[in-house]
């Protein structure tokens, strides 16, 4: 059998793969934590301004709505995320009454407006939402808007 020297050193020495790793681990942690940072993005969903609804049988559009719905969120920059609205509904008396049903995208920063009508008028609406390429679906509880005669520029009217 032949007599390997001691001194002499072949391959990589494990001093050298032990600052190698020593190097590698604060990259893969920094790559791990970059998808959590951008999962913080929170996608809500709010009435904006000019929302309203034309109240009761007292217009010509009983029960009508007229939302301008608005995306944002806790650390959503603009255009982070689209959200797919996909219903808004209101709960009077227990009974869900959609007032708008379809697929309207909006992206973060961003508004759209519906319009609908339900057979009531109550004091919270229900929309139903999910973020594009997902499956989950979400629903925001809003405030039911103001009657359009006494909201600064309504999106629409109640004529009487």
């Amino acid at each position: 059998m032949a007599e390997i020297d001691p001194t002499e050193q072949t391959g990589v020495s494990r001093r050298t793969v032990t600052k190698a790793m020593a190097w590698a681990a604060p990259v893969v942690a920094i790559a791990a934590t970059a998808p959590l940072a951008a999962a913080s993005c929170i996608p809500t969903v709010t009435l904006g301004p000019g929302s309203c609804k034309c109240p009761g049988q007292s217009t010509d559009l009983p029960w009508h709505y007229f939302l301008k719905i608005c995306a944002g969120g806790v650390a959503c920059p603009e255009s982070s995320a689209v959200l797919v609205i996909t219903k808004v509904y209101t709960k009077a008396n227990a009974q869900p009454r959609t007032i708008w049903q379809g697929s309207q995208e909006v992206a973060t920063g961003d508004c759209v407006v519906v319009e609908g009508f339900a057979n009531n008028s109550g004091n919270f609406l229900e929309i139903e939402y999910h973020v594009k390429g997902t499956d989950t679906t979400l629903t925001a509880e809003v405030a039911s808007p103001p009657d359009c005669n006494k909201t600064q520029n309504a999106l629409g009217t109640c004529p009487t």
